[in-house]
């Protein structure tokens, strides 16, 4: 602005944004952050190194990459990063939820939410899966609801869920909650502590390439969330190049 007067914090603020200049540099003005973000140039740098790598044979070892990058989003999410899995989408989560769930139970969701949240819950067979409209999704749980699941923002048309009203009516009704927040992940604080399972992929807000996934698990993760390890491969155990043949004997934490 014209004739603005430079404040106080003018330096830290001209610090970042030559920043993220430097970090992002499209040739065109990019506004579609909603549906897949914008590489970071670090990033980009980082994902041709390993590809090169791979190319001439000495793949580098990931999995420091991978704890730093958990160790990040648990910051994000404000929770610890023991509370964080890595995996590749909200479905492989989703379904992973589903499998947890007793026969017969009861899953709430909103009609027309993402087939990648909503439809392992579907295809699992044996729960009973019900969809109200998104206003009315807090006050349709009910004593027999085991799981809802529902996106914190709706990827159709934008329309925010009332987490609140459903954290309150979950808890009052002994359910759990699978929350999805890929479409506000980055730019819409969620209280990470109020719900269950939170669910996103992180190729839009958060920046990353696709591929990449976190879930945030609860505190009381063992028998009381009924949880199973059943996509344990051999990277599972708390020393993976020590897990690769047989049954691992330590599962990571």
């Amino acid at each position: 602005m014209d004739g603005e007067v430079p404040g106080p914090h003018s330096g830290a603020m001209e610090s970042f944004e030559n920043l993220v200049r430097a970090e992002f540099a499209p040739k065109t003005t990019y506004l579609n952050t909603a549906s897949t973000g914008l590489l970071p140039a670090r990033t980009l740098v980082a994902m041709r190194d390993a590809a090169a790598r791979a190319a001439e044979g000495q793949p580098l070892d990931m999995f420091a990459d991978v704890e730093a990058a958990r160790a990040a989003y648990a910051r994000l999410m404000g929770v610890p990063a023991t509370r964080v899995a890595t995996g590749s989408s909200v479905a492989t989560f989703s379904g992973l939820v589903a499998a947890s769930l007793p026969e017969g139970a009861e899953v709430l969701t909103a009609e027309a939410d993402f087939a990648s949240l909503v439809n392992p819950l579907y295809t699992r067979g044996g729960l009973k899966v019900r969809s109200v409209p998104l206003e009315r999704l807090a006050e349709s749980v009910g004593p027999d609801t085991a799981l809802v699941a529902v996106s914190s923002v709706q990827s159709a048309d934008g329309r925010l869920a009332d987490l609140p009203a459903l954290r309150d009516a979950a808890r009052a009704h002994g359910a759990r909650t699978l929350i999805d927040v890929s479409q506000s992940n980055g730019w819409l604080p969620t209280a990470a502590d109020d719900f269950d399972y939170v669910a996103a992929v992180a190729y839009k807000w958060v920046l990353c390439p696709r591929g990449v996934a976190f879930l945030v698990v609860p505190e009381d993760l063992g028998a009381a969330a009924g949880l199973r390890p059943l996509f344990a491969g051999w990277a599972s155990g708390e020393h993976p190049w020590d897990s690769c043949y047989g049954p691992v004997e330590e599962l990571a934490c």
